[in-house]
């Protein structure tokens, strides 16, 4: 693995990010990329939209919610540890992703890494690793988050 300069999503060293966990696996995006936090418990689960668990709230209008497993594909039902909805931007307005826990890191600095090849497809929401104290955080944003979540439910 070879050591590069990954940047936040085109955002300087010095963003604040967001790290989402989702079991064992820890997403870090940029702070600015959330519209909202909301607990599980404020979803609707009335009327799903295929592949989503359930509806949230925003800006007078609902975006489907979104539960995604340990290896990032998609569930249809809420595990008890999804505590938080993270409400993120996507080409059709918004989508909530069902999370264990959202914490925040006031500078996203570590030795950043390069995909493996193994890792490394179109579809992938991860862009690159990055080392933190706690071990390897994967690197995405919302607009490639969004995107994966729609491929997923367009290859089920």
């Amino acid at each position: 693995m070879s050591a590069t300069q990954l940047a936040l999503s085109g955002a300087s060293r010095n963003t604040e990010a967001v790290v989402l966990k989702f079991d064992s696996v820890e997403l870090m995006i940029r702070q600015d990329e959330i519209r909202m936090l909301e607990p599980a418990s404020s979803i609707d689960a009335g009327d799903p939209e295929r592949y989503s668990v359930g509806w949230v709230g925003y800006m007078r209008q609902r975006w489907p919610v979104y539960c995604l497993s340990e290896q990032l594909g998609l569930m249809d039902n809420i595990p008890s540890s999804r505590r938080t909805c993270v409400l993120l931007p996507s080409r059709d307005g918004h989508i909530g992703v069902l999370c264990d826990d959202v914490s925040v890191l006031k500078q996203a600095a570590g030795r950043n890494y390069e995909l493996p090849l193994a890792m490394r497809t179109a579809e992938s929401p991860i862009l690159g690793l990055l080392a933190h104290s706690n071990g390897m955080l994967s690197v995405s944003n919302a607009n490639r988050l969004a995107a994966y979540i729609e491929y997923q439910m367009h290859s089920l």
